[in-house]
Parts: C-alpha cells; sequence; structure tokens
C-alpha cells in the first residue's frame, strides 16, 4: 500500500500554505459584510456585489485605500453612510500592486476612493461596491464549469479596506446553477427550497475570511457534538469510513487545542489540476477544509494523518487565534504541523511518531529532522524568533519549529501544554497575540522560568550534537553525554538494554559540557542508546553525513 499511497498523496510538499492578511504589527479593525455574489461557471465570471460597514476611525478621512485581486475588475464603489450630499466621490487606481506579505502568494491592486467632503472623525462608514472575476486561475480562487471557489484567505475577491482585516463578520449570498451546491464554513440560513433554486446563504457571527466552494456536490454528513461533512464531485465507496476516521482526528486535535471554535467543519473536494493552478493542494479557511480529489481516494484517513491534521489545525491556529508579530505568521504554520505530529502519535502510536521526527510521516514523508538538516547543509538556517519572509523561513517553521514545539510540550507535561493551549484558544478566541504574550502564557502555565528553552531554541540557529560514551563495570553501568558550544540543555534517555530483552530508560539532564551518569541496571548491557526515541532535536551521524553531502553537491569544488 505504501507505494500506491506516496505518490497518490505527496500532497503537502507543492502545497501554498496560506498567511493571514491580519497579522501585522497592529491590531486590525474588523469590517461587516453583506456580499452577494452570482457564479457563472460556463462563463467563467463572478459577479459581487454588497456593503461594507467600517467601523469609525479616528481623524478624518480624506480618502478611504482598498485592495482587490487581480482577478477581479470593473469595480465601483460609492459611499452610502454619511449621505455623500453634493458631489460624488472618486475612485482611482492607487499605486499599483500591492506588498505582498509573502512574497509571490497574493496579487492585490491598490485604489483609492476620494469622498467629495472628508468623513467626520468618529464616523462609521458604509460602502456600497460591485466587482466582476474572471475565471482565474488566482490564489484560492478559480471559476470554471467543474467548480468555484474563492477566498479573502488568499487574494482579496471582495474590495479590503487599508487598516482593517480581510476578515469581519456579516452575510454572505451565493448564487448557482440548479444541481450546485455551495460550502462555505459559515452558518447555513437558507432554506431547502431556496437551495433547490440556486440560492445559498450563510452568516457569519465569528471574524471570519469570506470563503466559498460551489460546485456538482454531494454533501456526506457525519453528525456528532461537531457535525463534519464531505463535499464530494465524484461518489466515494468507502467515505462513511472515512469520515469516522476523519472524526477521530478531529477529536484529537481538539484533546491539543480545545473546543472547535466554529459550529460544523466541511471536507471539500477539488479538482487537484485547478487546485495547483490556485497555488494549493490543500488550504483550510474557517469552518472547513478544502482538500485536491486524490485526499479522498486514499483508503482511509489513517494516510493522511499527519497533512490532514495539520490542515485541520489551522482552525484553531490562526482561525481562532492568530498571531500579530512576526515571527508568528510561521509559528501559526508551526502549531498546525505540530497539531500533525500529535494526530500521528496518539492515532498511529509513539514508533511512527518517532518516524515522522526522523525521517517523515511515511505516508507523505515531507517534515522532519532530516529535512531540517538537509535545509542546514544548503546553507539555510534563521534563529526561529526571527523567520524572514520567503520559502526558507516557511521550511524552518514546518520542519524545526514544529519540532521544538513538541520538545516543549514534553517540557512541561503533555497534559500541561493542553491545559496552556485550550486557555488561549478559550480566552482568546478569534482575538490575537503577539508573539511574546504567547510565550509569556505558555511560562505563566507552566509555572515556571522557561527563558532558557526560549533562548536555545527560539534564537539560536542549529541544534546540539550530543555524544555519549560507555562502559560497565559488575552491577554499574557508568557513561557520559559531551557536547561543543553553544551548550544546550535537555533531558536525554538513555536506552539501556539485555542481552535477553531486558529494557532500562534512564534519563540525563545535560546543562553543559558534559554531563556524567552512574546507574545501575539490574543487568549485563548489551547497548545503551542515546535518546533512542530522537525526542531531542540532535545531530546524528546520518544526519551529518547526509547535510555534508548536500553541501558538497552544492559547491562542487570542495
Amino acid at each position: 500500500m505504501k507505494a500506491l499511497v506516496v505518490p497518490l498523496i505527496t500532497l503537502m510538499s507543492a502545497t501554498t500554505l496560506c498567511v493571514p492578511p491580519s497579522s501585522g504589527q497592529s491590531v486590525p479593525a474588523l469590517a461587516e459584510y453583506v456580499v452577494a455574489v452570482r457564479v457563472r461557471p460556463e462563463e467563467r465570471r463572478l459577479e459581487v456585489s454588497g456593503t461594507i460597514r467600517l467601523p469609525p476611525a479616528d481623524t478624518a478621512q480624506a480618502e478611504i485605500r482598498l485592495s482587490l485581486a487581480e482577478p477581479m475588475s470593473d469595480l465601483r464603489v460609492e459611499i452610502v453612510e454619511p449621505s455623500p450630499g453634493e458631489g460624488s466621490s472618486k475612485l482611482e487606481r492607487g499605486d499599483g500592486p500591492g506588498a505582498d506579505r509573502v512574497e509571490g502568494e497574493r496579487r492585490s491592486t491598490r485604489w483609492i476612493l476620494r469622498p467629495a467632503r472628508p468623513v467626520p472623525a468618529g464616523q462609521p462608514l458604509v460602502l456600497r461596491f460591485s466587482c466582476v472575476g474572471s475565471g482565474g486561475p488566482a490564489l484560492l480562487y478559480h471559476v470554471g464549469p467543474e467548480v468555484a471557489f474563492a477566498s479573502g484567505w488568499g487574494d482579496a475577491w471582495y474590495p479590503v479596506a487599508e487598516g482593517t482585516a480581510a476578515r469581519g463578520t456579516g452575510e454572505l449570498t451565493v448564487t448557482v446553477p440548479a444541481g450546485w451546491k455551495v460550502a462555505t464554513g459559515g452558518i447555513r440560513r437558507s432554506r431547502p427550497g431556496e437551495e433547490a433554486q440556486g440560492i445559498h446563504r450563510s452568516a457569519f457571527l465569528h471574524p471570519t475570511y469570506l470563503t466559498f466552494a460551489a460546485g456538482p456536490y454531494t454533501e456526506v454528513r457525519h453528525e456528532g457534538d461537531v457535525p463534519l461533512s464531505a463535499w464530494l464531485l465524484t461518489p466515494r465507496d468507502h467515505i462513511d469510513s472515512y469520515l469516522d476516521g476523519a472524526d477521530s482526528l478531529f477529536k484529537a486535535l481538539t484533546v491539543e487545542f480545545g473546543a472547535y471554535p466554529f459550529a460544523e467543519l466541511g471536507l471539500v473536494e477539488v479538482p487537484r489540476d485547478i487546485a495547483q493552478k490556485a497555488g494549493f493542494n490543500a488550504f483550510s479557511p474557517p469552518g472547513m477544509v478544502v482538500l485536491n480529489h486524490r485526499a479522498f481516494n486514499v483508503p482511509g484517513v489513517k494516510y493522511l494523518l499527519e497533512w490532514l491534521g495539520h490542515e485541520m489545525s489551522h482552525q484553531w491556529f490562526p482561525h481562532a487565534i492568530s498571531f500579530r508579530t512576526p515571527p508568528g505568521l510561521f509559528m501559526e504554520e508551526a502549531l498546525a504541523e505540530y497539531g500533525g505530529q500529535r494526530a500521528v502519535e496518539t492515532i498511529a502510536g509513539p514508533d511512527a511518531a518517532r518516524r515522522m521526527r526522523t525521517q517523515g510521516f511515511e505516508h507523505d514523508p515531507i517534515y522532519s529532522a532530516a529535512a531540517y538538516f538537509n535545509l542546514v547543509g544548503t546553507g539555510v538556517d534563521q534563529p526561529l524568533a526571527d523567520l524572514q519572509s520567503g520559502p526558507a523561513g516557511r521550511n524552518l517553521a514546518y520542519n524545526k519549529a514544529s519540532l521544538v514545539f513538541d520538545m516543549l510540550s514534553r517540557e512541561i507535561g503533555r497534559a500541561a501544554f493542553q491545559r496552556i493551549l485550550h486557555g488561549l484558544t478559550r480566552d482568546h478566541r478569534f482575538g490575537t497575540l503577539s508573539w511574546s504574550e504567547f510565550l509569556e502564557a505558555i511560562e505563566k502555565g507552566a509555572g515556571r522560568d522557561l527563558g532558557w528553552f526560549y533562548e536555545q531554541w527560539f534564537e539560536r540557529t542549529g541544534a546540539p550534537d550530543f555524544h555519549l560514551s560507555w562502559s560497565q563495570e559488575g552491577d554499574t553501568l557508568r557513561g557520559s553525554i559531551t557536547q561543543p558550544a553553544p551548550h544546550y540543555r535537555a533531558p536525554l534517555k538513555i536506552g539501556i538494554r539485555g542481552s535477553d530483552d531486558q529494557r532500562l530508560d534512564h534519563v540525563v539532564t545535560i546543562q553543559g559540557a558534559r554531563a556524567d551518569f552512574a546507574v545501575r541496571p539490574g543487568f549485563a548491557a548489551r547497548s545503551a542508546t542515546l535518546d533512542p526515541d530522537y525526542e531531542v532535536l540532535r545531530w546524528t551521524p546520518e544526519y551529518r553525513a547526509a547535510a555534508d553531502s548536500v553541501r558538497t553537491q552544492g559547491n562542487p569544488k570542495r
């Protein structure tokens, strides 16, 4: 089955994982949207109109800056409130394509709306707009006869005012051809009769990125405390057992992160070729996960534990909590990947989790310690607290930072880490935290100083290089662990094994250049292995050889 599954999935490697537009240095205000969309799939056309209620500004506004994704055109905007009075507002293109938060992932055009007279300070502002979308593709956007989707988590397919988040509250109505259905991740407000006519209405009582996926879907529901549903373009005979597995995965993540922040979770199918042209193999907007069609072809969710676990984890990070300061935009990805790791360990067991940490999840081996040290071999490494925008920063977050969260969880205890995350996703739901506030909350919840952990794992590059030596005389096994500078503090398990399968695990904490230990195992040891379960990110001879090989290939004159 592995030979079948690996080429079938290869899902994450080409995935564009999006960064919420709200993760800037300040907390953006939220807008209220009432948006109507008509999908014309055969014409590859999207017709969008609606209103945006913007919160009052602190100063008078002589201009309102907007952004809109490049697939959208024919933008019309007028001021409804306050009453425009005499004269009319003017709309003009701004300073060209907007600056992307992550290079190459977003392409928006700036627009400037100039009122006939400045909008007074403290005055709410209501804009009426309309625009037209082409078929695309664009980031998380496509309109065609097979399927149509758009998400504010990717390109701004509806106007977004500068100083506000792309996410907001409000209503979304999507009108589609008869026979098509619409998934939005919101609270369904349309009646069956309306939906039979192609009118699908949703409400969003929580801040969200307006998203929809429309197509000739069959919806298969799995009822529970939080209903799950599969939105299929092609029937699958195994979908009921698939949803059973997805429900187990989902419940494992609620144990890690806390109560699910939305009413339901939909798993929505999109053809893989269309998905890849739109920059993803999967993406996870609030209340739904959009997956390329191959994800539904696998015999069971056990083949997707890491990948789908990562995508589901985004429902908590960033959609329940987002970080408003760097490196938070990457740490949201790292926490999602940590969720995937925990899903593997909870459902597939500790051996599968160890294999994932060292070489990657066996059914889709991408992120791991091996991948991190290969990056180091190519010269790519940055302190996690100062990750820079671009592929290097993302890869370090996926490979190193996720493992660091796993170590942090072990350091303070799994139950304590879960309790802290539960509190954060409950008390700050739909809010933001700075990176320093997040670290302070973990330290407070742990009830002890973690500055040493933060310094060595978030503020340095690299990883420790521990070495074990040992010998046994009589009943006593003596040994030492050494490391070169800069020194790391770590609890290291020594796996002692006897000739008759006797086993003893002894933990040694190293803080400086050397830590000596002595233990009486009660049997003659045939081996003593440093960190046999690879619970601490560290160099090994195998990783060193692989990194050196990558380095040599990149510098053939060496």
